[in-house]
């Protein structure tokens, strides 16, 4: 996860304007686990737009924002700002900055939470990395939804997906997210790295989608972001408008699965 080769280098507006949120369930529950208050500490490693660390500002005490992507720092200060959460410290960075030694800087934590982002760093040595430095109780949060483009069940996203195929060379197959083995199943990993209590649990989120925000989205991802496109980007939202037109009225429903991966911390 470094700014070197970022995949998602142009894609900070769409990120931020299109990802959605995880949920009041999710962050309530988080907030729950780790009893979060104005005395926790919270790291949030690989934070995007914001989305997970301005909402969780509002049940700890100092919540630090890292990323690697400038442009995306720059976005989770404008969220904390419209949320008026200043309690929120932006920090530049990745997770290979952390285990060399920035973590000194940020410590004592009592949480790290990551969402979305823990498949782009060195895994296990960030996970054992954090697990060293964070406060006996305290732990790691890892909340997670499916990308819908290729792996979403609702026939508008496999409508969508047969446009940008048509557009970028390299795109990912879609898949059956539940029909897909892990080599390195991350709950297994967090008891590997000595965490203790770890859970998985799921919430359901309803969410409606606007064709504009459909159209971001896919410009917010990696491996479909504006200049994977080239010359003909204007060419491909407006055939994703017009696909998405034809399916009915906009917003389009989707019914998505949030996953709460935690683990405790106990240095006894």
């Amino acid at each position: 996860m470094t700014e070197s080769g970022d995949p998602f280098a142009g894609t900070a507006a769409a990120y931020a304007h299109s990802r959605p949120g995880y949920g009041h369930e999710a962050i309530g529950h988080v907030a729950d686990r780790f009893d979060l208050d104005a005395h926790t500490r919270l790291l949030d490693l690989g934070c995007g737009a914001g989305q997970l660390a301005v909402p969780l500002a509002a049940r700890a005490g100092s919540v630090v924002a890292m990323d690697p992507n400038e442009a995306m720092c720059r976005a989770t200060r404008e969220r904390a700002s419209r949320a008026g959460r200043s309690n929120v410290e932006i920090v530049l960075g990745s997770d290979a900055d952390l285990r060399g030694g920035m973590i000194d800087d940020l410590t004592p934590l009592d949480l790290t939470t990551m969402g979305r982002s823990l498949h782009w760093m060195d895994e296990r040595a960030t996970l054992e990395c954090l697990r060293e430095h964070t406060r006996s109780a305290g732990g790691v949060a890892i909340v997670d939804d499916v990308e819908w483009l290729t792996a979403g069940d609702e026939p508008w996203m496999a409508a969508v997906y047969d446009v940008v195929a048509e557009y970028v060379a390299t795109l990912p197959e879609r898949y059956d997210p539940d029909a897909v083995e892990y080599d390195d199943p991350w709950d297994e990993l967090l008891t590997e790295c000595g965490f203790q209590d770890v859970e998985t649990v799921a919430f359901t989120v309803e969410r409606e989608w606007p064709i504009e925000q459909i159209v971001e989205y896919v410009l917010s991802l990696s491996f479909a972001s504006s200049d994977r496109f080239g010359d003909d980007l204007d060419s491909a939202t407006n055939a994703i408008d017009r696909r998405l037109r034809t399916l009915g009225d906009e917003p389009f429903e989707q019914h998505a699965r949030v996953s709460v991966l935690s683990g405790r911390v106990s240095h006894s």
